[in-house]
């Protein structure tokens, strides 16, 4: 079975508007920035070093939300991008238990597809660990730009 880990690094120099956390202002989706890298076992499948990390947050905990068993395929598309070129991030299904990802920054095509499990593991633990991270630091939820 095959891994995947999403992993992330938010940009050490990073400081936020206190007057944008307080009103739990939209432009910090932008603002939270950061690395983001995806692996398939050893094999970096996606690498950025500047990504929207809070806004990808929003987006997948609104799909995990939305769709808790995952049956329905996510794309992501960030504000800073132009859609016209397709994904940042996508999780394809492609059978009941069968996922494929994509994107538009992929550094390789990867064949195989996931497990579901496999997959809502690797968002879950992402989506948590941001959370955790940005509520240490600036007191910021996901529900605070979302009706999840």
């Amino acid at each position: 079975m095959t891994s995947l880990a999403i992993h992330f690094a938010v940009d050490p120099i990073l400081t936020l508007d206190k007057k944008l956390v307080r009103q739990k202002n939209g432009k910090l989706l932008i603002d939270v920035q950061g690395e983001l890298k995806i692996m398939f076992e050893e094999s970096c499948f996606f690498h950025e070093p500047s990504l929207a990390l809070l806004e990808l947050g929003v987006s997948l905990k609104k799909w995990r939300t939305r769709d808790p068993g995952a049956t329905e395929s996510f794309y992501y598309f960030t504000m800073e991008h132009d859609e016209k070129e397709g994904p940042i991030l996508a999780f394809i299904q492609k059978s009941e238990d069968e996922w494929q990802l994509f994107s538009i920054w992929q550094e390789f095509e990867h064949q195989e597809t996931i497990s579901l499990n496999v997959l809502l593991g690797a968002v879950d633990q992402y989506l948590s660990e941001l959370e955790e991270l940005l509520m240490n630091r600036s007191r910021i939820r996901y529900s605070d730009f979302a009706k999840v």
